[in-house]
């Protein structure tokens, strides 16, 4: 009896979005500085008169939001990851202050011929699918950028579906008591002075996390407020399927990945229904 298990992702973003600081992205603004606010200084305001005392305003702005944040290279903070979609990382361009930046494709557990009843599944975490080119390395994380500036905390969480037969004459099929745990998890921080930063100490904080469809929304990493400043990724180093005994077939299901506005704690649920 050979099942094959795959899970895909989804997400959903409910504040706004968010970008890496550079050059191509922090520019000022020539009708701002020359017009309003220049005026605006016109009479001096702030100034001594006394002639022991002047100042000259200076004027600059940064503006985040059209430009997204790329995936996060996890060996190099520093720098970002090249060709994300060989490493099964997909890239989501979010454009904003405060967004998604990338998930993992898809979880692919493979195929059993065993029951699965008490069984763990395990995904192998950065499997390399070519032996002669290292490029290729599987990653599985997920990576939030904040740059509103107000810095209110926010918080990722995460639900998924049943998984059910993908054979349309045995689609009322489904992998009953399935559930996916990502479990020895890092927080750490990406790109600029992030990229030296791991999240427990600067309250951006992650834990196990164990999905269930019938758990609904489970918080997969929390910045508290005045917290999560910048680019922030969630390593996860174990990923385990578990299930129990099924009928033959080819099962898929979706993980859909939610980011809003403030703190949670991790591994906290809301339930399908929004309750705690």
């Amino acid at each position: 009896m050979k099942k094959l298990l795959l899970c895909t992702a989804a997400l959903t973003m409910f504040a706004g979005s968010t970008l890496a600081l550079n050059s191509s992205n922090v520019k000022a603004d020539d009708a701002n500085t020359s017009s309003k606010s220049e005026n605006k200084d016109q009479n001096n305001n702030g100034m001594s008169t006394d002639g022991n005392s002047v100042k000259t305003f200076t004027y600059f702005k940064v503006d985040n939001s059209s430009t997204n944040t790329p995936p996060v290279n996890p060996d190099n903070r520093s720098i970002k990851l090249e060709n994300p979609q060989l490493h099964n990382i997909f890239q989501t361009n979010a454009t904003g202050n405060l967004t998604i930046d990338a998930v993992p494709t898809s979880l692919n557990f493979g195929e059993t011929d065993k029951n699965l009843e008490g069984k763990d599944i395990n995904v192998t975490l950065n499997d390399n699918k070519d032996n002669n080119n290292d490029n290729n390395i599987d990653r599985y994380y997920a990576q939030v950028s904040d740059y509103r500036g107000k810095h209110t905390g926010w918080n990722l969480s995460a639900n998924m579906s049943e998984m059910t037969d993908t054979d349309p004459t045995n689609s009322s099929n489904k992998l009953d008591g399935a559930n996916i745990k990502f479990s020895n998890n890092n927080v750490l921080g990406a790109y600029g002075d992030n990229a030296n930063k791991l999240g427990d100490p600067n309250n951006v904080k992650t834990d196990n996390i164990n999905l269930d469809p019938n758990r609904g929304n489970v918080t997969v990493m929390s910045a508290a407020d005045q917290s999560g400043a910048g680019t922030w990724f969630d390593l996860f180093n174990n990923i385990n399927l578990s299930a129990g005994r099924a009928d033959s077939g080819n099962y898929k299901g979706t993980i859909t990945w939610n980011l809003s506005d403030g703190p949670s704690t991790p591994n906290n649920t809301t339930g399908k229904n929004g309750n705690n």
